[in-house]
């Protein structure tokens, strides 16, 4: 099957208002011994070309209604897979991660934060369209290893960086450690306002939290 058609394919699962085709589409590849972290990782392809169907200004393929529908299908997806996961590595350390103001993307980070608990990590989830101020108060109050920052719109990414800062502010940045990511995240970009690490997907982004974790010990 050609790549095309493979994203066609997927697009239609999780397009699917009735829920039905994400199911069949789960169960499918785990009967053919597939890595539940491979099936996020091909829906997750589907969801970011909804994504920027949806941000494109010139001609927009997608609208709310569909962000909607395909995120309670990924989020079905999530539930069916989960139990599947593998705990393979272990680590003991808490994670506090949120998407940033202006942003209500949460699909990406909900698959980093069930990676994490299956991983040894106590995860607190913040949810979407964080402000810098419920950052630094729940950082106080549970003192957590590691902060999480997500953003999958380009036009929320920088405030990322007021996150950081207000971290300085509070002089709690050397406090916690930061990684940052979401599809209009790079490398580059995290490593210019000042970030610990990038994590281009969920075990690239556990694999650092846990060298972080290994290296307080």
């Amino acid at each position: 099957m050609s790549r095309k058609k493979e994203i066609k394919e997927i697009l239609d699962i999780l397009l699917d208002y009735k829920g039905e085709k994400i199911k069949d589409y789960c169960s499918n590849r785990l009967s053919q011994g597939m890595d539940p972290y491979d099936i996020f990782n091909e829906l997750s392809s589907g969801l970011e070309e909804i994504g920027m169907g949806f941000e494109d200004q010139e001609f927009q393929r997608y609208f709310t209604s569909d962000l909607i529908v395909s995120g309670k299908n990924m989020k079905k997806a999530i539930e069916i897979l989960k139990k599947h996961f593998k705990k393979s590595l272990k680590a003991k350390g808490m994670v506090i991660v949120g998407t940033v103001k202006g942003d209500v993307h949460d699909i990406g980070k909900m698959i980093f934060s069930i990676t994490l608990e299956s991983n040894g990590f106590k995860v607190i989830d913040l949810g979407v369209d964080v402000g810098k101020e419920s950052f630094i108060q729940e950082i106080k109050v549970n003192k957590p290893n590691i902060l999480g920052i997500s953003a999958l719109l380009s036009s929320t990414i920088f405030y990322m960086e007021e996150v950081i800062d207000e971290l300085k502010k509070e002089k709690l940045r050397d406090k916690v450690k930061v990684i940052v990511g979401g599809k209009a995240v790079s490398e580059e970009f995290a490593m210019k306002i000042g970030a610990d690490a990038y994590g281009k997907d969920s075990m690239e982004g556990l694999r650092k939290c846990i060298s972080f974790i290994e290296a307080e010990k």
